[in-house]
């Protein structure tokens, strides 16, 4: 098996043990105890026993959390048949202490340095191995945080190759990369859709929408025309919505992955960039004189502007929920900032150099971005607050998936 084969079939196996987590989340405490959320947070420690014997699910563990800045992690410490004594922990930092035997499978129970009674118990199969670490790590920041862990998010993005583009998939902090073998002239867009990845591209005298399967891999055109095609969102595996300009008159439509498109709005003014929530789309025009991000009906009615501030705020991003939009804004350089929707408070989330093409992972609270703050083009992992922020790998576009 080439080694190209051995890390897509890793994508594949981390999203199957990324839904059976989702499955058994009724096992999680209500409680928070650690706010993400918070501006300034201080980092939570844990102490780990028992993981000693399996050292790659201990150091995929440690990565994983310690990776978003949230947490400290101490270990591994041997597994203690006795009965856990938080009293033993008081006199550190450590907060919260997780405890595993590894016999004919791995038991773990997480407790706290204030009570004897754990706070969470799992089990899982006996196996050494990264997977298994990530789905460890997962439940970890699930139960401690109350938010859906990153761990399982996967990106695509574009690299600039000689005298061409690739496309390339990588996991959620960039430590293992894929390169799928696509190639065009230009790529200008890409949208990452469970195992699909939808993009649009110039190709030969032809702009283009294709879309490349990453379990059969295998390649698909979809549209092709003289006139400017911009992939614009990925409703789900089989719909997406564009943009095509000929120059003079700028369409917004929906099309299926057989490419039976419908024209959702038309204008002479230049309309780009839709992403589809569940009550609207929202795009970037110019009627306004300057790009602006507005909103309309998924008819293409009631056009309402939604960015005022800055004269020239450009590729949008929803999250999973549509609560938050988040977008680059040119003010000086360009930078992301992350707004409310309904209350239309906006946050500049980064500063360093220019910081671009925001992409809301799965989980909600953490974007990819683009940026160049060290001189050359890389892909960021950024919180929504801005409080984290974590070079992966070099690369534009990226595209966050799960």
């Amino acid at each position: 098996m080439n080694s190209g084969l051995k890390k897509l079939m890793v994508f594949t196996i981390s999203l199957t043990l990324c839904l059976h987590s989702i499955a058994l989340s009724s096992a999680f405490a209500e409680k928070i105890y650690l706010d993400i959320n918070q501006p300034e947070i201080k980092k939570l420690a844990l102490a780990i026993e028992g993981f000693d014997t399996l050292p790659v699910v201990f150091n995929t563990i440690k990565d994983d959390l310690e990776f978003t800045e949230y947490f400290r992690v101490y270990g591994p410490f041997p597994f203690k048949e006795e009965t856990f004594d938080p009293s033993l922990w008081k006199s550190s930092d450590v907060e919260i202490i997780v405890r595993a035997e590894t016999l004919n499978k791995i038991s773990m129970k997480v407790f706290t340095v204030t009570s004897s009674s754990p706070i969470f118990v799992k089990e899982y199969p006996l196996k050494n191995d990264q997977a298994t670490g990530n789905l460890i790590a997962s439940d970890i920041y699930r139960l401690l945080t109350g938010k859906e862990a990153p761990f399982f998010n996967r990106f695509a993005f574009v690299r600039k190759l000689s005298n061409t583009m690739g496309i390339f998939l990588s996991n959620w902090n960039g430590k293992t990369i894929y390169d799928t073998g696509l190639r065009r002239q230009i790529i200008s867009k890409v949208v990452f859709k469970g195992n699909k990845i939808f993009y649009s591209c110039l190709h030969g005298r032809f702009w283009k929408i294709e879309v490349f399967d990453t379990t059969t891999k295998t390649n698909k055109e979809i549209i092709k025309s003289k006139a400017l095609l911009l992939l614009g969102d990925v409703l789900n595996e089989s719909e997406f919505l564009y943009s095509e300009s000929d120059g003079e008159i700028s369409e917004i439509k929906i099309s299926d992955i057989y490419g039976k498109t419908k024209t959702i709005y038309s204008s002479r003014w230049i309309d780009t960039s839709p992403r589809w929530t569940k009550s609207s789309i929202f795009f970037v025009s110019n009627r306004g004189g300057y790009p602006q991000i507005y909103q309309m009906t998924h008819s293409g009615r009631e056009i309402s502007r939604t960015t005022y501030n800055g004269r020239y705020n450009t590729e949008p991003a929803i999250s999973p929920d549509g609560s938050k939009l988040a977008f680059s804004g040119l003010n000086g350089s360009f930078q992301v900032y992350v707004m409310d929707i309904s209350s239309g408070i906006k946050t500049q989330v980064t500063r360093q150099g220019n910081n671009e093409q925001p992409s809301f992972c799965p989980d909600g609270h953490f974007l990819t971005i683009m940026s160049d703050r060290r001189g050359k083009k890389e892909i960021y992992l950024i919180s929504s607050d801005g409080a984290v922020q974590k070079s992966l790998t070099h690369g534009y576009l990226p595209s966050c998936s799960r």
